[in-house]
């Protein structure tokens, strides 16, 4: 039983970060999106 815990708790970290790694990532993505909407036609994105 203590493996099933200790596999649980590892596997809610790892679940955890990921999840926080994703809104970040999602925020970054947003924002570069934001500042090539207001870049020209066909301009790179800063």
């Amino acid at each position: 039983m203590k493996a099933f815990r200790l596999t649980g708790l590892i596997l809610g970290i790892v679940g955890a970060c990921v999840s926080v790694m994703a809104i970040v990532f999602s925020a970054v993505g947003m924002s570069k999106a934001r500042q090539c909407k207001q870049c020209k036609l066909g301009g790179h994105i800063k």
